[in-house]
């Protein structure tokens, strides 16, 4: 994510389901410094189930996705430069046809709520609805969901063309 320009320094999260319980990123680790033992195994209350970090302050966010989702089995968080200026805005129009292909005519855009609140998470789950790809986190982000990461990293890439395209 780093490497794509999707996150800086440690924002943003990531985060995969397996089983019962949910692999996410610690909290304030810069990514490009990143291990695989400081990523935090949590329940789908934030109890830490393993790993030595804290886990990222949106948990929450990703704890509703997949109880509204059961398909989605990864979540990709980012705060890309144009996404996140989408979401800002409020709004997302693809523009161009590959964007349409992928997200269709828009993406959502979440009311806005005080990050890592369940308040948030709530908003975001609905924005990205039961059959959505991506949304827009309001003044915030984006989020992206998957059958697995590939997946939800390529649409994050994908969603920040479009940011990219939509504001040029």
């Amino acid at each position: 994510m780093a490497d794509l320009g999707l996150v800086h320094a440690s924002s943003g999260n990531v985060s995969v389901r397996v089983g019962d319980c949910v692999l996410i990123t610690p909290s304030g680790v810069p990514y490009r410094w990143l291990r695989a033992e400081q990523v935090v195994a949590i329940d789908d209350e934030g109890k830490r189930l393993s790993g030595v970090g804290v886990p990222s302050s949106e948990w929450r966010m990703h704890a509703a996705i997949y109880r509204a989702r059961p398909d989605v089995r990864a979540i990709v968080h980012t705060h890309s430069l144009s996404a996140t200026r989408c979401a800002v805005r409020g709004a997302l129009s693809t523009t161009t046809d590959e964007a349409r292909i992928v997200f269709g005519p828009s993406v959502a855009v979440s009311r806005h709520a005080f990050p890592g609140s369940w308040e948030l998470a709530e908003a975001v789950a609905e924005a990205v609805g039961p059959e959505g790809k991506a949304a827009l986190v309001g003044r915030h982000g984006a989020v992206t969901v998957g059958a697995h990461l590939t997946e939800a990293l390529l649409l994050a890439e994908a969603l920040e063309q479009a940011a990219a395209a939509s504001t040029e």
